[in-house]
């Protein structure tokens, strides 16, 4: 019997209420990227503002070897956020019935509920399609914004939400219950929605570096090189200095930002021989909806909701949680300083990582009946998710008659991490990967259009001849 978003909010509110006032110890398990980091946040906020005793960790998945490592036996509660939908029975099996477990997360479900163990926040529960129209972060603020704790961090929904690429709507808007928390942050002041390029940092950056630090969509040529960016503004016709200082993306007029989109077609066809179609699909997810937080002066790398998300993802990917979660909770100084720097590495390495695919994609591709599997021995686990997601756009000419596409990093030994990205609409990911993972014997999981899963390395070619 499915669930209302009513009877979701009762099991949240049944949920918190014991720990506020028990105020046992809370382990908060998070994965590290940009909505886990966001849902992180809120949850801490409220937590210790209610004087609830909490400690975090930041985990990959909630693989076997993950929950084998961790201290259950030391908390009363157990709250996973962002993920545990697709791994139940795992979390049933590791921690049994001597803790009350709590998960928020927007991925799809493996198994059926089971409130007696288990109290789920799932939007899947309720029929709503979390891989479109929630993220766990806009999840979490949702069923906490009664308490009106967290109301002045209604911003890190989106953030959150940014970072999973849930701007799915018309011209990079959003759906759903994504809309309705951004919709409460515009009236209230907080955040501005304005059609415009797309280009990484906002309006306030050098035109020469929101380009070439535009991953999404990967530019190939530009994207990582500033050099070729300066010249290929100048080649199109666009000065991109003015004196003596670079111009900013602002100071483009209406022409010039025609004859830029026009250029970016042409270099596309012609320098990089990407069809006319795909090269206007590309360029077209340069422009549409960015958001702004207004308490953030214009020159702040926080201003731009998309480049927070990204400054983000860095932290958790380079395993700076607590830097993350004091910008998360307003503070700036040296925090932010530190957090430029390690997003630049970050950005930097992602950057090096895409161009060795890039160049060598052939010789480190594995083929498969519908996939191609790039397998990138230099990357660690962290970077397969973004490296999936830009190459499934990059790359997608030279494997047109594939499904899916996935990126494969050493896990350990003997083992890899493997993030998937779908290729064509005709395939359920997360679905897929569930139920091969029966069949095969790996975990995994995800959403319809994206999903990972943790493999030994003898089961890949059998994987890659079924999936």
């Amino acid at each position: 019997m499915q669930a209302s978003l009513e009877s979701l909010k009762s099991r949240f509110r049944s949920f918190v209420e014991e720990v506020r006032r028990e105020k046992d110890q809370v382990l908060i398990i998070s994965h590290y990227d940009a909505d886990g980091l966001s849902s992180f946040s809120l949850m801490a906020y409220f937590l210790k503002k209610n004087d609830v005793p909490f400690h975090a960790t930041f985990v990959e998945q909630v693989y076997p070897e993950t929950l084998a490592q961790l201290p259950f036996e030391n908390y009363s509660y157990v709250v996973f956020l962002d993920l545990g939908s697709g791994y139940k029975n795992l979390i049933r099996e590791r921690i049994g019935d001597k803790h009350k477990v709590f998960v928020i997360d927007h991925h799809i479900p493996s198994a059926p509920e089971d409130t007696d163990k288990i109290v789920e926040i799932n939007p899947y529960l309720a029929g709503i399609n979390g891989s479109e129209e929630t993220s766990s972060s806009t999840l979490t603020y949702y069923f906490l914004r009664d308490y009106k704790e967290v109301k002045s961090l209604v911003h890190l929904a989106i953030v959150g939400a940014l970072g999973d690429r849930l701007d799915n709507g018309e011209k990079r808007s959003f759906k759903g219950i994504n809309r309705e928390v951004l919709d409460e942050a515009v009236k209230e002041g907080k955040i501005e929605a304005r059609i415009g390029l797309r280009l990484f940092g906002g309006s306030s950056r050098p035109l020469v570096q929101a380009l070439a630090s535009t991953m999404d969509p990967f530019i190939p040529g530009l994207t990582g090189n500033e050099t070729a960016c300066y010249n290929f503004l100048r080649n199109i016709g666009i000065e991109p200095k003015n004196g003596d200082n670079l111009r900013t993306v602002g100071s483009l007029s209406g022409e010039e930002v025609s004859i830029l989109v026009t250029g970016l077609v042409k270099y596309l066809v012609w320098d990089h021989d990407v069809s006319p179609k795909e090269a206007q699909e590309i360029v077209e997810r340069i422009r549409g909806y960015n958001y702004y937080l207004l308490t953030e002066k214009p020159e702040s790398p926080l201003r731009d909701l998309r480049e927070y998300s990204s400054l983000l993802n860095a932290l958790g990917r380079l395993d700076a949680y607590g830097t993350a979660l004091a910008i998360n909770l307003g503070d700036r100084g040296t925090h932010l300083i530190r957090a430029i720097d390690i997003a630049k590495n970050y950005r930097k390495e992602l950057a090096k990582l895409l161009s060795l695919a890039h160049e060598k994609f052939d010789e480190i591709s594995l083929q498969g009946r519908d996939t191609v599997l790039v397998v990138l021995e230099e990357a660690t686990p962290k970077y397969s998710g973004p490296l999936a997601s830009i190459l499934s756009y990059a790359v997608s000419q030279r494997v047109k008659s594939k499904k899916m596409l996935g990126v494969a990093v050493p896990f350990s030994e003997d083992k890899y991490k493997v993030s998937f990205r779908r290729l064509t609409e005709d395939i359920d990911v997360g679905r897929t990967l569930q139920e091969l993972s029966r069949k095969i014997g790996f975990e995994g999981g995800g959403h319809p259009a994206a999903g990972g899963a943790l493999i030994s390395r003898d089961k890949i070619k059998h994987l890659l001849e079924i999936i």
